[in-house]
């Protein structure tokens, strides 16, 4: 019954975080850690308790949009950090959050909580590992190009990421909200229907997190002074990947067919803004290929918790 009312939660602040964020409405997410379910306060005490034998490498799991951790749990009740803790010694950590906020805020609020991970932390930390699944691997990306604006001590201890299912190239069922949006806006006004123009309202209302996936904006710069609901108009700014990490990328395909992988992906994310290439055969793409994998027969959600997809972040993980 728990995980129901946090799921429940975990929608809702996907679909209208910000504005009960806005509202200081206790239903908001605030971003903190979490594990086996369990929020952990973000001091010595609450990790020395919660981690009787903490690992100098940690593995953090980031869930995507309308999700919480319960995401990353495969049939057996493990997921992929724990699967690391038990077979490599790691220490498994979650992060909770609002995905309804920007992912720009949520990046630099993920900046902050791994800065303040390294002060707490029972012991030194060697090693952090970030997996981030959909629009969790979007906010890694956006809080690492906020701490790559000044000295970061948990940046400097970060040797790779995972990014399983994200839309580096955004999201084409956002963008076919904003045209739906923008088009019953004026059909509504042209034909003074007001009953046109409350449905597109409400339509409108979706989150700043959701809208943000239009074109994958990961910066406060792709946002800010610009209108939200303008038909189809890409401000995002460039955020490079940082050299000092590997970066490793899981993308998906319902079927092994090459034209409905193009046009569909995982039901969500089409292949090519799962691997961060514009068109199939970019070679120019940040994501070498030797780091990208594309597997068949998986929807959005699954690549989440799938054996498959453990094994390659397994294989990754191993490489040291």
């Amino acid at each position: 019954m728990r995980y129901d009312v946090e799921a429940a939660i975990g929608v809702l602040n996907g679909a209208i975080g910000d504005y009960l964020a806005r509202r200081g409405n206790g239903l908001a997410t605030t971003m903190q850690f979490a594990r086996a379910g369990k929020l952990l306060d973000p001091t010595t005490e609450a990790f020395a308790r919660e981690i009787p034998s903490p690992s100098p490498r940690v593995v953090i799991s980031i869930h995507g949009l309308m999700s919480t951790e319960s995401v990353w749990e495969l049939d057996d009740g493990t997921t992929y950090g724990s699967r690391l803790e038990a077979s490599h010694g790691a220490t498994a950590l979650d992060v909770r959050f609002n995905s309804g906020l920007h992912i720009s805020e949520n990046g630099e609020a993920l900046d902050r909580l791994l800065g303040d991970l390294v002060r707490v932390y029972p012991r030194e930390i060697e090693r952090i590992d970030l997996i981030g699944h959909s629009m969790g691997g979007l906010v890694i990306r956006s809080a690492t190009h906020a701490a790559s604006a000044s000295p970061s001590a948990w940046l400097e201890k970060t040797k790779r990421a995972y990014y399983v299912g994200s839309p580096h190239l955004g999201a084409p069922l956002e963008r076919f909200g904003n045209v739906l949006t923008w088009a019953l806006k004026r059909i509504g006004k042209m034909a003074r229907e007001p009953v046109t123009e409350l449905v597109a309202d409400i339509i409108a209302l979706r989150s700043s997190g959701v809208k943000d996936l239009r074109y994958g904006n990961l910066r406060a710069e792709d946002w800010t002074g610009v209108d939200a609901d303008a038909l189809l108009q890409n401000s995002r700014h460039p955020v490079p990947l940082l050299p000092g990490i590997r970066h490793h990328l899981v993308a998906a395909t319902l079927i092994d067919d090459p034209i409905v992988a193009m046009l569909f992906g995982d039901a969500l994310v089409p292949v090519h803004s799962a691997s961060g290439r514009s068109k199939p055969e970019d070679r120019s793409a940040p994501f070498t290929d030797a780091h990208v994998r594309i597997l068949p027969g998986m929807h959005h959600l699954q690549i989440a918790h799938d054996q498959a997809v453990y094994e390659l972040i397994e294989a990754w993980y191993s490489e040291g």
